[in-house]
C-alpha cells in the first residue's frame, strides 16, 4: 500500500484529501506558529525545557504536529465501519497513543514508563483531541496484534509515513527529556495547527488544486501559504513600541500610582514575576496594569495580553478601553477579541471588523494575542475539562491580568491560586488588581505564583496601601520609594462618608429611610443610586418610589439582571449616557439597582444608599460617589444638598435580638462576612479617609474571628468557614492543582466530578427563557409591543441573534418543576443550536407564577 492512500479528510470534498498530505500541511503550520504565533518568551521557555536550541525546538514542534493523525492510518478509521462508541470502535487519537512511541523509539518495547520522551509524545499527540488517555503500557508488538490497527501492513505504512514526515523535516531530534508542562503547552501548538489547516471550505481545497505532489516541494510551498493563513485569520503575536506613557495613550498626565509604575519599577524590571496593583476605586487601576503589561511584555517577551474581570459587563466596557490602548502602543494593526458566554451576541463587538471571523469562534477566541474576557475564561485552564492545554498555551503566550480580585469567593480563588501555580512554573507575568484586597489572599495568591517557579514561600512582601507590590519568579521584591507611598496616598477632599442608617426589621422602615434621601433629589435635584442586595429587593423598592414619585419631576430607572438582555443594554446605554464622564445630566435622576452597577459601570452619584454588603463592596460602591469632577464654567456642579461624597448603607441588625441575621443576608453574601462588616462599621466614625482608611478597615474586617463577634453571630462564622472549606476542597477534586503534583498528562483530564459538575463558579444555576407574545391575530412575537415577529423555522445565525437579545434569565429552581411537568420546554427546533438546545420558551407575559413585565423585568408573583 502507498503512503498517499490513507485519506484524513473527506468531508464536502472530492476526491478525499490524502493524509500525508494533511500531515505535512499540520507539519508547515506548527513551524509557522512557532514563527509568528509564539511570542519570543514562549520560545526561550520552551526551548530551554527541552535543552535544544530554538530551531530545534521549531522542528520538533513541526514534527508534532505532522504526527498529530497518524492513527488515521488503520482500518477502522480507513473504512468508517464502525460509528464512535460501538464495540470495537477505536478512536483515531488513541491508536496514535499506542502507536507512536514504539514508531519513534525501539527501546520502548523494553521498558515502557509514561515520562519516557515517545511515550509522552504519544499521549500528548492523542490529546489534540481535547482529553489524554490514561498511561498504559506499550509493547512493539502490540500494533500486529490488535486486528483494529490492521496488523503488519499497516503498521509499515504507519512506519513510512513517520519516515516521510521526519525526512521532509530534516530529520528533527527528540529532546531527552520532555515535562508534563512542556507537553502541554505543546499540545495546544499542536491543536491550533491541526485547526488552522483543517478548513475543507477553502484552504484544503486550495492545496488540492495549487500544491505540489512531491513531499518535499509540497512542504516548502505549504510554509509559505500557511505563514500567510496565520496572519490572516489573526494569530499574530503582537509586537509592542519601545516605550510607552499615559500621554501617548492617553491623553493625559500620570497620577502618582502611573508614575511610580513608570519611573521605579520599569527601569527595575528584570524578570517576570507577579505585580499586585491594591488602590481605592477610580485610581486609574486598569490604565496601570496595561501600562504594566507593556512593560512584562517589553521585558519577558510574552507580548500578549488577557484581561480577566469578573462579570460579562465589565469585559465588555474594558474591551474598548483595551482596544484604544493597544491602537496606542502595537506595531500594526491587532484584532482585540471578546471571550466570555455572549460574546457573539455584542453589537459592537460584531461590527469590529479586525476581528477575524476564525477567532470569534469561541473555542479559538483566547489564541488572539491580544483579549479581553471573564475571569472564568482563565480559570478553565486549571479546571478538568476538554481542552484545557489549549488554555494553557494561550495564556502562556501572554500576561495575565486579573481584575476585582477581591471579589470572587474561595471556590473561584483557589481556582485562581492553582492558575498562579501554573503561571509561576511557565514564566507567565500576572497583574492582580483589586481596591480592597485582604492579606490573607494576596499570600495565598503570591505563595502559588512563587511555587510554581520552585520558591517556598509561605505569604507575600507587606505592601503600603495604596500602591503596588512585584514578587519576581527569582524572588526578588520591588515597592514604590516612600516618596511615591506618600504621593498616591494623598487623601481625596472632601472627605467621603460612610454613614450608616439602622431601621427595623421590615419593609415599611426600610422603605422610610429610603425616601428621606430621594426627597433630596426630588427637591433639589441631582442623582442618587438605590442598591439592593436582590432582584426581588430591588423590584419592590422601584415599584412602591415609582408610586411614591408619581406628581414628581424626578427620573425613576430599574436596573438588574433579569431584564431581556437588549432592553438591560437599552437602559446600561442610557445611564452611560446621562451620568457617565461627560453625560448630560439634564433631569434629577434615581436609580435603583442590584450590583450590577457596581464593578461594571463608569458612573458618577451625588450620593449612594445601599444595603449591607461585606466591606470591600461597600467601598467599591462608595467610589461610584463622586466619581468624576462635575464643573460648569470652574465651579462644582453638585446639587446644594450634596456637599460631600456619601454612601448610606441600611443595616437592619439589631444584636440585641435573638436573630441577630436577617434571613435575607445569606441570599447573596456569606452571613459572617456581612456580619463583621456590621461590626466594624458600628464602631468607627462616619468620615472614610480614602485612601488612608480602606486598607486598615477591610483588614479588620477579614481578621474578625468567631471569639471576636457576639455569641448570637458565632454560628454564622462557623457556617461560612465550612462553607469555604467545602469550596476549597471542591476546586481540589475538579482542578488540576498545584504542577508539582502533575507526574502525568491524563491527570490534566482524569475528572473524579462529572464534567457537567465542573465550573468556574459555584451556586451559578441558571436557566434562560425566550419571551413568546401571543398577537390578536394569533401570532407569535418577541416583544410585549408586537413588532418583532417570532422566527419560523430552523433558526440561522440572525434569528440566533434576535433570540438571545430579546432572552432573559433566571434561576434553574424557578422552573425546575415546570419543565419536569412538561409546562416549559425548549423549541423543537433549536435542538441543533448550541446556544438555544436549553434554552425554554416562555409564554408571555406570565405563564404559572412567572410574569414578565416591562418596567420590572422577570419576577415571580407572590414571592420575595
Amino acid at each position: 500500500m502507498r503512503i498517499d492512500a490513507p485519506w484524513a479528510k473527506d468531508k464536502d470534498l472530492d476526491p478525499r484529501y490524502p493524509l500525508v498530505h494533511h500531515l505535512l500541511d499540520a507539519a508547515a503550520a506548527g513551524r509557522a506558529l512557532w514563527e509568528l504565533h509564539a511570542t519570543p518568551g514562549m520560545r526561550r521557555w520552551l526551548t530551554e525545557e527541552l535543552g535544544m536550541s530554538e530551531d530545534e525546538t521549531g522542528s520538533f514542534v513541526a514534527l508534532l504536529a505532522g504526527l498529530h493523525d497518524i492513527g488515521k492510518a488503520m482500518p477502522c478509521f480507513q473504512e468508517q465501519k464502525l460509528r464512535p462508541g460501538a464495540h470495537g470502535y477505536l478512536h483515531h487519537a488513541e491508536a496514535a497513543y499506542l502507536i507512536l512511541p514504539t514508531l519513534l523509539d525501539s527501546e520502548v518495547a523494553k521498558e515502557a514508563k509514561p515520562d519516557l520522551v515517545a511515550c509522552r509524545i504519544g499521549q500528548l499527540l492523542a490529546g489534540h483531541h481535547g482529553v489524554f488517555p490514561s498511561p498504559k503500557a506499550w509493547q512493539v508488538e502490540r500494533p500486529l496484534e490488535d486486528d483494529r490497527l490492521g496488523g503488519e501492513e499497516w503498521h509499515r505504512v504507519r512506519v513510512e509515513l513517520v519516515a516521510a514526515i521526519r525526512g521532509v523535516l530534516g530529520g528533527p531530534r527528540l529532546p531527552e527529556s520532555l515535562s508534563v508542562e512542556a507537553a502541554t503547552v505543546l499540545t495546544g501548538l499542536v491543536v491550533v495547527a491541526d485547526w488552522v489547516v483543517s478548513d475543507v471550505k477553502d484552504f484544503i481545497p486550495h492545496q488540492q488544486a495549487n500544491a505540489p505532489e512531491d513531499l518535499e516541494e509540497r512542504y516548502r510551498y505549504t510554509l509559505e501559504v500557511v505563514r500567510r493563513r496565520v496572519v490572516e485569520v489573526g494569530l499574530r503575536a503582537p509586537t509592542f513600541v519601545e516605550s510607552l506613557t499615559t500621554e501617548q495613550v492617553w491623553g493625559f498626565a500620570p497620577n502618582a500610582l502611573q508614575r511610580s509604575l513608570q519611573e521605579e519599577w520599569l527601569p527595575g524590571l528584570s524578570e517576570s514575576g507577579l505585580l499586585i496593583v491594591s488602590t481605592s476605586t477610580g485610581s486609574g487601576k486598569s490604565e496601570a496594569a496595561l501600562l504594566a503589561a507593556h512593560g512584562l511584555g517589553r521585558v519577558t517577551g510574552r507580548s500578549g495580553v488577557y484581561f480577566g474581570l469578573p462579570t460579562m459587563a465589565t469585559a465588555d466596557a474594558m474591551r474598548a478601553r483595551v482596544a484604544e490602548f493597544v491602537a496606542g502602543c502595537t506595531v500594526g494593526g491587532v484584532p482585540v477579541t471578546l471571550a466570555h458566554s455572549m460574546a457573539r451576541f455584542s453589537e459592537r463587538y460584531e461590527q469590529d471588523a479586525d476581528v477575524t471571523a476564525w477567532l470569534r469562534d469561541p473555542n479559538t477566541t483566547l489564541l488572539a494575542g491580544l483579549c479581553v474576557g471573564t475571569i472564568d475564561q482563565a480559570l478553565l485552564a486549571g479546571l478538568r475539562v476538554r481542552h484545557n492545554a489549549l488554555r494553557v498555551h494561550a495564556l502562556a503566550n501572554k500576561t495575565l491580568i486579573i481584575d476585582e480580585v477581591h471579589s470572587y469567593d474561595a471556590y473561584m480563588l483557589e481556582l485562581l491560586a492553582s492558575l498562579l501555580n501554573w503561571c509561576g512554573r511557565l514564566g507567565t507575568p500576572v497583574v492582580l488588581l483589586s481596591a480592597t484586597l485582604p492579606k490573607r489572599i494576596s499570600d495565598r495568591l503570591v505563595s502559588a505564583y512563587l511555587g510554581g517557579a520552585g520558591i517556598d514561600r509561605s505569604g507575600g512582601p507587606e505592601a503600603a496601601y495604596p500602591g503596588w507590590v512585584f514578587v519576581g519568579r527569582s524572588g526578588s521584591v520591588l515597592s514604590p520609594s516612600v516618596e511615591s507611598a506618600a504621593a498616591m496616598a494623598v487623601e481625596k477632599s472632601p472627605v467621603p462618608v460612610v454613614e450608616v442608617r439602622r431601621h427595623a426589621r421590615s419593609a415599611e422602615s426600610r422603605f422610610g429611610v429610603i425616601t428621606e434621601y430621594a426627597g433630596l433629589v426630588r427637591a433639589g435635584g441631582g442623582s442618587l443610586a438605590v442598591l439592593c442586595n436582590t432582584v426581588a429587593s430591588a423590584q419592590q423598592t422601584f415599584a412602591r418610589l415609582r408610586a411614591w414619585l408619581a406628581d414628581a419631576e424626578v427620573d425613576l430607572v430599574l436596573l438588574h439582571s433579569r431584564f431581556p438582555l437588549y432592553q438591560r443594554q437599552e437602559i446600561t446605554e442610557e445611564l452611560q449616557g446621562r451620568l457617565g464622564k461627560g453625560g448630560r445630566r439634564d433631569r434629577p435622576v434615581i436609580v435603583v439597582a442590584t450590583q450590577v452597577i457596581e464593578q461594571s459601570l463608569d458612573l458618577d452619584f451625588d450620593l449612594m444608599v445601599s444595603d449591607l454588603a461585606p466591606i470591600a463592596l461597600l467601598i467599591q460602591r462608595l467610589g461610584r460617589c463622586w466619581r468624576h469632577d462635575l464643573l460648569v464654567d470652574g465651579r462644582p456642579a453638585r446639587p446644594s444638598w450634596c456637599v460631600v461624597p456619601r454612601l448610606v448603607v441600611l443595616d437592619p441588625v439589631d444584636l440585641e435580638s435573638s436573630e441577630p441575621c436577617p434571613p435575607e443576608w445569606g441570599e447573596v453574601y456569606p452571613e459572617f462576612e456581612l456580619a463583621a462588616t456590621h461590626l466594624v462599621l458600628a464602631g468607627r466614625r462616619p468620615e472614610l479617609r480614602v485612601p488612608h482608611d480602606v486598607d486598615a478597615l477591610v483588614q479588620e474586617v477579614h481578621s474578625t474571628t468567631m471569639q471576636g463577634v457576639p455569641a448570637a453571630l458565632r454560628e454564622a462564622w462557623l457556617t461560612q468557614y465550612a462553607k469555604e472549606r467545602t469550596q476549597v476542597q471542591f476546586a481540589a477534586v475538579a482542578g488540576v492543582g498545584a504542577v508539582s503534583g502533575l507526574v502525568d498528562l491524563a491527570q490534566l483530564s482524569k475528572n473524579e466530578v462529572s464534567e457537567l459538575d465542573v465550573s468556574t463558579r459555584l451556586g451559578i444555576d441558571t436557566a434562560r427563557l425566550i419571551p413568546r407574545y401571543t398577537g390578536p391575530d394569533g401570532k407569535w412575537f418577541l416583544d410585549s409591543a408586537c413588532s418583532v415577529e417570532w422566527p419560523t423555522g430552523r433558526p440561522g445565525v440572525t434569528e440566533v441573534k434576535l433570540l438571545i437579545r430579546h432572552s432573559v434569565t433566571c434561576p434553574d429552581a424557578w422552573v425546575r418543576d415546570a419543565v419536569a411537568a412538561g409546562r416549559l420546554a425548549p423549541d423543537p427546533r433549536w435542538k441543533r443550536s448550541s446556544v438555544l438546545r436549553d434554552a425554554l420558551v416562555l409564554p408571555a407575559p406570565a405563564h404559572g407564577d412567572l410574569r414578565l413585565d416591562r418596567d420590572l423585568g422577570l419576577f415571580r408573583e407572590g414571592k420575595k
